[in-house]
């Protein structure tokens, strides 16, 4: 508890902290719910509904290559996205070690010390989550080039239409990649926190016009993809 209110010194450090909330697990808790009850202002529900048309495309041409090769560039960008937040992961966990040396040099007093302990751990935990998102991504994606060239019927047989079911994996995919850069976006508010409140304020605040005002949704007369 102690470690808590040293890092809320002021009443900023609450506002960035709801802020970041609000921002980010709530926001993108929320989107899917509105993306299915407003389609055509979504960008995700768009992107979902030419995704299962270029997969229906595949399948009616036969042009599977076409398909393992896209997932394969998926698939490695993915891998530098997790070999990414593990050497950060490393990098930031380095620090937390360094902070008694700096209470030591009497350049940071113990609330403070604390404060950043907390934050620090607080990143490399934002940085796990953007991990596992990843490799959820890659898992889907590797799937969905393991099966591709099943025989149709048995596929229809057994998980239902093959467009819907090849079209579901990607949408998997494409849902963890997503949730893995909101996260690892969300990564560096906290890492300016560690130096400045109103950083971390601002940071956010900018990451959430971004989303709500220029990715996630299509505006009349200017459609665009997130």
């Amino acid at each position: 508890m102690e470690h808590w209110q040293s890092v809320f010194q002021s009443v900023w450090d609450y506002v960035g902290a709801i802020l970041f909330v609000l921002v980010f697990p709530v926001y993108h808790a929320i989107y899917p719910v509105v993306a299915r009850h407003l389609p055509s202002r979504a960008a995700q529900a768009r992107t979902q509904l030419y995704r299962h048309s270029w997969i229906r495309g595949l399948l009616e041409r036969g042009d599977l290559l076409m398909g393992v090769h896209q997932a394969r560039n998926l698939t490695m960008m993915n891998s530098l996205l997790v070999s990414s937040t593990v050497i950060l992961i490393g990098l930031t966990a380095a620090l937390v070690p360094q902070i008694q040396t700096l209470v030591d040099l009497e350049i940071l007093d113990q609330a403070g010390a604390r404060a950043a302990f907390v934050k620090l751990t607080l990143l490399i935990l934002i940085l796990a989550i953007a991990c596992s998102y990843f490799m959820g991504a890659m898992r889907h994606i590797g799937h969905f080039t393991l099966v591709l060239g099943a025989d149709l019927k048995l596929v229809e047989e057994h998980d239902g239409d093959p467009v819907e079911y090849f079209s579901g994996l990607m949408d998997k995919a494409s849902s963890r990649h997503t949730l893995g850069m909101r996260t690892f976006y969300s990564a560096l508010p906290v890492l300016l926190w560690v130096f400045d409140t109103w950083l971390f304020v601002g940071i956010t605040a900018f990451w959430g016009a971004k989303f709500m005002g220029f990715q996630d949704f299509l505006r009349k007369g200017n459609d665009r993809h997130a």
